[in-house]
């Protein structure tokens, strides 16, 4: 008898503590994203952490780090040659950015919402060459790959060795607006999944000597986060 009072004792105290866990309203959460996004059609891969603080009348305070990444494609630079030796160079574009964004959401109908961001941070734009030796083989009567020190046979592309090189790296200071809306689907009590389409302009800023004058940009990102409510 002693024990089945204990043993519901117990039982009770675990279903009270379950029914306060599932009505308590978490003030905080942190999510981690990854998405990807477009501009110009082309694409960019995004990874991110959100912090939010939960507001009076359904609004949220939240602030991000995000860190975003693209490549374009290669075009066609110059071509050099001599009786033995034929140099092919390409050469192609590389984007970062680091993002820092201080926004607010307005919850609605539970499960969506909308708000928008200031964002600063930094954007590194790079020109990358790429260049491809071929070497004339008397004894094939043919060119082909010419495997000496420079080329980086660590670099295949399409069975093709290329050596990389950057050639010269501009960077910027971003800042701009964004735009988010998504919809959040609960998981389990203090997890959920957020679906999110943000649309930002961003103004650049040359922080390079000599470099370009400023710029903008408009991208289009779509993110999946993971949110944890403590």
């Amino acid at each position: 008898m002693k024990n089945l009072l204990i043993l519901l004792f117990l039982t009770g105290t675990m279903i009270c503590i379950g029914q306060e866990e599932n009505q308590k309203s978490f003030q905080n959460s942190i999510a981690i994203s990854g998405g990807f996004g477009l501009k110009d059609l082309g694409q960019i891969r995004r990874l991110g952490i959100t912090y939010e603080r939960v507001l009076k009348n359904d609004w949220n305070l939240n602030v991000s780090a995000l860190i975003d990444g693209s490549q374009s494609s290669w075009y066609a630079g110059d071509v050099s040659y001599n009786d033995t030796t034929i140099v092919i160079s390409d050469w192609g574009v590389q984007r970062s950015n680091q993002m820092i964004k201080l926004g607010t959401i307005k919850n609605l109908f539970d499960f969506f919402y909308i708000g928008g961001d200031l964002n600063i941070g930094f954007c590194s734009k790079t020109n990358v060459i790429r260049e491809r030796q071929l070497g004339y083989n008397s004894e094939y009567n043919e060119w082909m790959n010419n495997s000496i020190a420079e080329v980086d046979p660590s670099q295949p592309y399409g069975g093709m060795w290329y050596n990389y090189s950057e050639n010269y790296i501009h960077r910027y200071l971003n800042y701009g607006l964004s735009l988010k809306i998504g919809a959040q689907v609960p998981i389990k009590n203090r997890f959920d999944l957020i679906f999110q389409y943000s649309p930002e302009y961003i103004w650049r800023a040359p922080l390079t000597p000599n470099s370009l004058n400023s710029t903008s940009t408009f991208r289009h990102f779509v993110d999946l986060m993971l949110r944890f409510k403590f």
